[in-house]
């Protein structure tokens, strides 16, 4: 393995309020990244290029990719696809724009694990029915990770997924799912990798709240929050001086 995790961030800079979000990050958690040599941050977005659009060798072009309500799922398996073929990290953990990652903490975190055949994610244990099958999955919001063994099994699947995922969605008659990033991976997991062992953190380290709703679900600890969603950009600058009054709780 030549890293130990890459960072899949589906994004949008296309419109201002996301492209702040986008930025936000690099002066955020993104920058602390900067001070690891075993992670790589990634954003994947929609092929539009504007006059204000994000340039670098983070921000990884898709083709073909919208910025419209699809795109994140769009986004996540291709994104996948691209880092499947790129690199091979031990983990991989994807997440959208307005959710904030604790670096020195997931960093920790993953080394409690060996990286054979592994879906790990937070404490809510939330199922969907699709067809015959009753989906167990990880909220997206809070993020997940996948063990590169885990994206070997998805990756011969993964260019057309999301097409996959419509048919899905449209012969099952729950086109409210088409955009369920989090459902969708989780289906292909279980039908695909049914080897793939899938792991409930019950110490809560993934949330799919903000950092004020994920202190008081924690019992009162920031220690605890790993990753939390739903992250205005203020609250990003909020828990960052969190985060650094008290060394990353590290």
């Amino acid at each position: 393995m030549d890293i130990d995790l890459v960072i899949c961030v589906f994004g949008c800079d296309l419109l201002l309020n996301y492209r702040e979000q986008i930025e936000t990050i690099n002066n955020t958690w993104g920058s602390i990244c900067n001070n690891f040599s075993n992670i790589k941050l990634l954003f994947f977005l929609g092929e539009t290029i504007t006059d204000a659009s994000l340039h670098g060798p983070n921000y990884i072009r898709l083709d073909g990719v919208k910025d419209d309500y699809l795109s994140a799922s769009y986004k996540q398996f291709l994104g996948l696809k691209y880092i499947y073929e790129n690199f091979t990290p031990k983990f991989v953990f994807c997440c959208g724009t307005d959710t904030y990652i604790n670096i020195p903490k997931m960093i920790s975190y993953i080394k409690k694990y060996n990286h054979n055949n592994l879906y790990i994610g937070g404490d809510h244990e939330w199922y969907r029915q699709i067809g015959e099958y009753n989906i167990r999955f990880h909220a997206g919001g809070a993020g997940f990770l996948i063990s590169y063994y885990c994206l070997e099994k998805l990756y011969p699947l993964l260019e057309k997924l999301m097409d996959n995922w419509i048919e899905v969605c449209d012969r099952n008659k729950i086109e409210y799912l088409k955009p369920a990033c989090d459902i969708s991976i989780s289906y292909y997991i279980h039908i695909y990798n049914k080897e793939c062992e899938m792991i409930i953190d019950k110490e809560a380290h993934f949330f799919d709240v903000d950092y004020k709703l994920a202190f008081v679900w924690s019992g009162n600890k920031y220690s605890s929050i790993i990753t939390c969603h739903r992250m205005t950009i203020e609250d990003f600058y909020c828990f960052t001086g969190i985060l650094n009054e008290n060394n990353f709780y590290m």
